[in-house]
């Protein structure tokens, strides 16, 4: 796997198939925009692999501690964090000018070599053409790329059990 800050990769989740980028490239963003056939500008879901990483790039109020996040995305759920609070920079455009982020952290073998690659969280959005279902099946995810995303690299095989809950 070699991705860079440019590079479009899909990948599996907990849930159903995912396609992201790294939130520094902007023409990543919009290319997935063009891929899912939806507007530009679109707000998408911050991807963070370790609950430490995700802890520190924000100044969550006490109530919120990292065992509390951990618990949280057992629930295969997206945190919607204002954006006051991140000790990070997000881009504008990452969150569509709205004042809240919103954000995912799962802790699969999967995904640990693309943040290891991007050195940075990534954006996720389910992987389809918006109005249509998710990709839940590794053969799903396969036929999107091959139809939708020749140039996205597509991380992960068919041993990916997913709930397909979206």
């Amino acid at each position: 796997m070699k991705l860079t800050s440019e590079s479009i990769f899909i990948y599996p989740t907990d849930t159903v198939w995912g396609i992201g980028a790294s939130i520094t490239s902007e023409a990543a963003y919009k290319k997935i925009a063009t891929i899912k056939q939806t507007t530009a500008y679109k707000p998408l879901s911050i991807m963070f692999t370790d609950i430490n990483v995700l802890y520190k790039s924000f100044n969550f109020p006490d109530a919120i501690s990292a065992t509390w996040l951990r618990n949280f995305f057992k629930l295969e759920a997206t945190l919607g964090v204002p954006l006051k609070i991140s000790k990070i920079s997000i881009p504008s455009w990452v969150t569509a000018k709205s004042d809240v982020v919103s954000v995912r952290c799962l802790d699969l073998a999967a995904l640990k070599p693309i943040s290891a690659a991007l050195n940075t969280p990534f954006f996720t959005t389910s992987l389809n053409i918006t109005g249509e279902g998710p990709a839940i099946t590794y053969e799903n995810a396969k036929n999107f790329q091959q139809t939708y995303a020749k140039d996205a690299e597509l991380i992960g095989d068919s041993s990916h059990n997913l709930s397909g809950r979206s």
